[in-house]
């Protein structure tokens, strides 16, 4: 990696989890960032598994990972589980790679073996450090000779591999933030491989993301701190630095950074509670980023054909889960009806709602609209399938001890009871004509029949409700209603 490569012009862009938990909102956002960019571009979308926390790592966390992003339709063009040209995918397995590479720049001079112990260090620092500094590294074992480093080698002294940075500016070009300056002061040599022989983060990342051909790192501007350190690598590695991104910090309702600990919801909780997954997708791509167009419900081909880095912020956004939910609603709203039976279907209590097969998709376009989430249904479905209840049969016997109520259900039943055929269409076009019949309209028409069969003086399309509830149920509870009068 000395020979200077120029970057290619394919856009190639990662993904790269640690397994040691769950995905949440949080980092599921810098996914979708990428997955959109790389197909915006008609690029590469790389999931890299950096599991070389052997300490923290959970056996089952990949799997997890990797069904999480499917769940969401971020589907990875290269990865652990479909390999590549550029692999491993996982970085314990590329821990000799990183090791070469290390070496590379030991031999280059860009990085020294440096044979201090942690013992050393700690008291290096404890010697120079005040209330107000940070200790550097000394840079005591920059220039040992090779006398001694033979010596020491011989003694058996571990060692560590330690990059070389000087005093002065070092220029970072961000695509969001523009040109931001660091001082290599700031942090002096640091290590890049362990005494162990692993790579620190901010080596195998580089390491990796030069032999995956990565030209885009999107990221979260927590990163940003890390980036002179990679750039450096880069430079030294004789490979053209890829373009940073540093996506705006997420703050929650509480303006308190979200996180896996602060507020941010698991995306397998997600999933349980039946968002839907393009609603997420949608989301996450607005904690930041605007349409040119200044719509906010996006389809997934819409995110695609807009997303670019040019229409993202640098300004902290504001984690709504208020607004997450209505885009689920949004999306849902937008589902062909056959899918959504599909979606929905597991989730019903049936022995609480004991909807018919033949009337399930009538059931669900009665209250579909209502809908924020798939686990939603069983709420909804409570309108058609009211429990009885002291104040459910208090409206109703007040309903039917009124003589215009009365007069109206009277007369919706013998109309209802007749109809040819038992559709939503037909039956608001029957109620229409029972109005007109008793000189009925609006409220005086709609309620009695509404208060009859649900309890409710408001809800979804009156004529979807009773093509739910069926023919027979329905002139079962007006009859109920009537025999409810008390006087």
């Amino acid at each position: 990696m000395t020979e200077s490569q120029a970057r290619p012009k394919e856009v190639r862009t990662r993904f790269a989890p640690s397994p040691t938990g769950s995905l949440h909102l949080g980092n599921i956002r810098i996914a979708v960032f990428n997955w959109l960019f790389a197909r915006h571009h008609g690029g590469r979308f790389v999931l890299r598994v950096e599991d070389t926390d052997v300490v923290r790592n959970q056996p089952k966390a990949e799997a997890a990972i990797m069904d999480d992003l499917r769940w969401l339709g971020l589907e990875w063009d290269e990865g652990p589980d479909l390999g590549g040209e550029y692999g491993p995918y996982r970085q314990g397995e590329a821990a000799p790679l990183h090791r070469e590479s290390a070496m590379e720049l030991v031999q280059s001079g860009h990085a020294f073996r440096c044979y201090c112990t942690e013992e050393e260090l700690a008291q290096e620092a404890e010697a120079t450090e005040s209330g107000l500094t940070v200790h550097r590294y000394s840079g005591r074992c920059r220039a040992l000779g090779k006398e001694e480093r033979d010596r020491l080698d011989a003694e058996g002294v571990p060692w560590s591999v330690r990059f070389r940075v000087d005093p002065g500016e070092i220029a970072v070009r961000d695509a969001i933030r523009g040109d931001v300056s660091f001082d290599g002061a700031d942090f002096g040599d640091f290590v890049i491989l362990r005494p162990d022989g692993r790579a620190t983060y901010n080596f195998a990342v580089v390491v990796d993301d030069i032999r995956m051909r990565i030209s885009h790192v999107i990221r979260g501007v927590g990163h940003l701190s890390n980036t002179p350190k990679q750039g450096l690598l880069f430079d030294a590695l004789g490979v053209d630095r890829p373009t940073f991104a540093h996506l705006p910090t997420v703050l929650g309702p509480d303006r308190k950074k979200l996180s896996k600990r602060e507020g941010a919801a698991a995306i397998e909780e997600l999933r349980k509670e039946g968002y839907h997954p393009d609603a997420i997708l949608n989301y996450t791509s607005l904690l930041g980023w605007s349409s040119v167009s200044e719509e906010e419900v996006l389809a997934r081909e819409e995110l695609i054909r807009e997303m670019d880095l040019e229409r993202v912020g640098a300004s902290d956004t504001i984690f709504d889960p208020a607004k997450m939910r209505w885009l689920s609603g949004q999306h849902i709203a937008r589902m062909e009806l056959e899918e959504l039976v599909r979606q929905v279907a597991p989730r019903i209590d049936r022995d609480r709602y004991p909807v018919p097969d033949e009337r399930l998709t009538y059931a669900v376009e009665a209250v579909r609209t209502r809908i924020s989430t798939f686990g939603e249904i069983n709420v909804h479905f409570a309108l058609l399938y009211p429990e009885p209840n002291p104040e459910f049969d208090r409206t109703r016997r007040d309903l039917a001890s009124d003589p215009d109520g009365r007069r109206v259900l009277e007369s919706a039943r013998r109309a209802l009871d007749g109809l040819a055929q038992w559709d939503s269409s037909a039956i608001m076009q029957t109620i229409r004509a029972v109005g007109k019949e008793i000189d009925a309209r609006g409220p005086r028409l709609f309620h009695p029949i509404r208060i009859a069969v649900s309890g409710e003086t408001s809800g979804p399309d009156l004529g979807k409700v009773l093509q739910a509830i069926g023919r027979e149920e329905t002139i079962e509870r007006i009859t109920d209603s009537l025999a409810l009068r008390s006087d």
